[in-house]
């Protein structure tokens, strides 16, 4: 699951109690000291890791002999050390005696022998040696096949598939690609847990058969642009960022309140985890059996999981087919689609332009769709190191409005000098990459839909700037309507159903006493939204919010939004309540909403759609939960923002509410407050974004 202190103190009592029990030179001891070892390696402590290791080979070399298959276990993760610490001439050494080993102990075709082919081949690519790679891989591949090892088999596939595109041959490499991430897809649905799944793909490289899939299509576009690559290139961008993202949440539906529903649930739930222990079950037993037995036993294994998968597969199916609107606690096998482009652009309204950014290692494309199934793809060479940091260095100069005023016009002041020149130039920059490759099309669109992957999900692209044909400079929002896209599935949201300018309205407000500018926002919306309910101070609590959200289309919060940066799916919004669990409107409460139809959810908080500022986990907020709660709209903060400036943005919003769509509404407010010659810095306006239907 990714918790490594807490998986440290289990494995460190565990190895006392062996030591204890076995002795110190016991072969299971040789075990915990080898997950010890792993759990100090994925937190890259190395040095800590090193002596578990080579101890538990020791003793295995001791108990069991120097040719035995489990000390060839121990040889791999040693040689995984080496390799992570770059010592890339140890690491070869360790992973083709571990090779040998197991051929000799457990025959060639052994599914142990591949892993060790794969983990050689890995090495071999790492440091450019393909020819040596290539074979290895060859080999790997027909022996996983007959076995059928989902978690070996992305690994050979997307090794072979690199090692064939940097060989040139593209269209052999494409189909494993392809394979890779299928297999990808269909493991992360075993998982029923929204931390474990985004767990497993964030690690151990899971995510990279999806990047490199979609960045070999996007190549194949450039040589051949009648095939379609591009639009299988944006399937494949969509389902890395779904499988992150957009069932994320599903375990924080609330369970089916039918009985006969919730038993059906419950009994294909219990069949998922019947075939997820059988995995692991079939990998230990793997990993252990070197006699004629112990085959015979993995071989029962493999046909025992074959027929639990196939009863859970035809379970979840028969489940859905009565009971669809319960599909997100049940993860799609399928593999991407296409077709969801298409679907993509019927939905955009008139006038409305979308783009996609997807920065691969060496390259910017632009994914650009228009209404009647126009599509482009465009690109900038700029490498995704540097566009990142640009990102981040753009975010370090507009915080620096969170402990001084700085002006956005020069006033002669070293402040202007020092800190918001350095704004402008990178404004420019960013520019100079996102917007200007799409100039054209921004003369005739003036409504944009923005859909940032990653990074740039974090950068306000409407605060960006560009040069105008009489030289003066003016922000992307002074020229276009602008709103954002977090998932696909908010395609279907481009154009809410008569939302109302005047529905009533739950709003919450200064829990802790420490905002009190928010409890003059929401007195104002009270002000001009009639048949608002206000919560404010101690109030403003869990308990009370819960019990009306539902009763309420629109809600809005001005409270603290606190982000947990390790796990993005624990942060909360605060409200009052004598204790922590009273104060935390958790992402899984949030989420199990039943927000009323149509309806807005607006986040008056700090950073609400921030999220964890590691690419991959960017979406896992708390604007999320709010979609899945069944808000049409989402309006977020991007930082923590200024309370008296807030104050005044959301009256502005509220007020546009009344004649004007979201994003329409958005925009005045946001003008409205820039205008203004002492909050014209981006930091007082650009904060909040629109998310979904506009």
């Amino acid at each position: 699951m990714g918790d490594y202190a807490a998986a440290r103190v289990l494995l460190e009592r565990a190895l006392q109690i062996r030591e204890r029990a076995l002795g110190p030179d016991h072969p299971d001891v040789a075990w915990t000291l080898l997950n010890l070892g792993t759990v100090f390696q994925r937190t890259r402590a190395y040095d800590a890791a090193r002596p578990l290791y080579e101890r538990a080979l020791r003793i295995r070399e001791r108990a069991l002999g120097p040719d035995h298959a489990l000390v060839a276990t121990a040889l791999s993760s040693l040689a995984l050390l080496e390799r992570a610490t770059a010592r890339h001439v140890e690491s070869r050494r360790l992973y083709e005696r571990a090779l040998a080993i197991r051929e000799q102990a457990l025959g060639a075709d052994h599914i142990n022998v591949a892993w060790s082919l794969n983990d050689l081949g890995a090495l071999l690519r790492v440091i450019g040696d393909y020819d040596a790679a290539l074979p290895l891989y060859e080999r790997a591949l027909p022996i996983e096949r007959r076995v059928g090892l989902p978690d070996l088999h992305w690994r050979v596939t997307f090794g072979l598939a690199r090692t064939y595109e940097q060989r040139g041959r593209r269209e052999d490499a494409l189909p494993l690609y392809r394979d890779s991430v299928a297999t990808l897809e269909t493991l992360a649905g075993q998982f029923g847990d929204d931390a474990l799944r985004t767990q497993f793909l964030s690690t151990e490289n899971r995510l990279l058969p999806y990047e490199a899939l979609t960045r070999l299509l996007l190549e194949l576009h450039g040589r051949d642009s009648s095939k379609g690559y591009e639009r299988e290139a944006w399937a494949v961008l969509e389902a890395r960022k779904g499988r992150i993202v957009a069932d994320a949440l599903a375990s924080a539906r609330p369970a089916p309140r039918d009985p006969a529903m919730r038993q059906a649930a419950e009994q294909v739930q219990a069949k998922e985890r019947q075939t997820r222990a059988l995995e692991q079950a079939l990998r230990e037993e793997q990993e252990a059996s070197a006699t004629h037995q112990g085959a015979r036993h993995v071989q029962s294994l493999i046909t025992l999981l074959a027929r639990t998968k196939a009863e859970y597969l035809a379970q979840a199916h028969t489940f859905l087919s009565r009971y669809p609107q319960y599909k997100a606690q049940f993860m799609d096998q399928q593999t991407v689609d296409p077709k969801a482009l298409a679907k993509f652009a019927d939905r955009l309204p008139s006038g409305t332009l979308a783009i996609q950014y997807f920065a691969a290692p060496d390259t910017l494309y632009l994914f650009v769709v228009a209404p009647g199934g126009s599509f482009q793809v465009k690109s900038r060479p700029v490498s995704q190191v540097d566009l990142y940091e640009l990102v981040k260095e753009y975010r370090r100069y507009l915080n620096a409005a969170t402990t001084e005023h700085l002006p956005w016009v020069d006033d002669g002041s070293s402040a202007y000098r020092d800190k918001v020149v350095p704004l402008r130039e990178l404004s420019r920059k960013l520019s100079a990459l996102l917007l200007e490759p799409v100039a054209a099309e921004l003369k005739t669109h003036r409504n944009l839909v923005l859909i940032p992957n990653d990074l740039l999900l974090y950068l306000p692209i409407h605060a960006l700037t560009l040069a105008e044909r009489d030289g003066s400079v003016r922000f992307l929002v002074e020229t276009h309507v602008v709103s954002y896209v977090t998932q696909l599935e908010l395609v279907d949201l481009f154009t809410p159903s008569s939302p109302g300018a005047n529905v009533p309205l739950l709003a919450l407000a200064n829990p802790d006493g420490s905002l009190p500018a928010a409890s003059r926002e929401i007195r104002e919306l009270a002000r001009i939204r009639s048949g608002s309910t206000a919560l404010e101070g101690a109030q403003a609590t869990k308990a009370r919010f819960l019990s009306l959200a539902s009763q309420f289309p629109d809600v809005h919060l001005a409270t603290h939004g606190v982000l947990d940066a390790e796990r993005p799916e624990r942060s909360y919004l605060l409200m009052a309540g004598g204790d922590e669990e009273s104060q935390r409107l958790s992402v899984t409460e949030i989420a199990s909403l039943s927000l009323g139809r149509n309806g807005l959810a607006v986040l008056s908080a700090c950073e609400t759609a921030l999220g964890e500022q590691v690419p991959g986990a960017a979406l896992t907020t708390l604007a999320a939960a709010f979609s899945q709660a069944g808000a049409q709209s989402v309006v977020a903060s991007l930082w923590k923002v200024n309370d008296e400036t807030t104050r005044h943005f959301m009256v502005e919003f509220y007020r546009a509410l009344a004649s004007s769509g979201r994003a329409a509404a958005l925009q005045q407010a946001q003008l409205t407050i820039l205008r203004k010659q002492v909050t014209a810095h981006p930091y007082y306006w650009a904060a909040f974004i629109l998310i979904g239907a506009r």
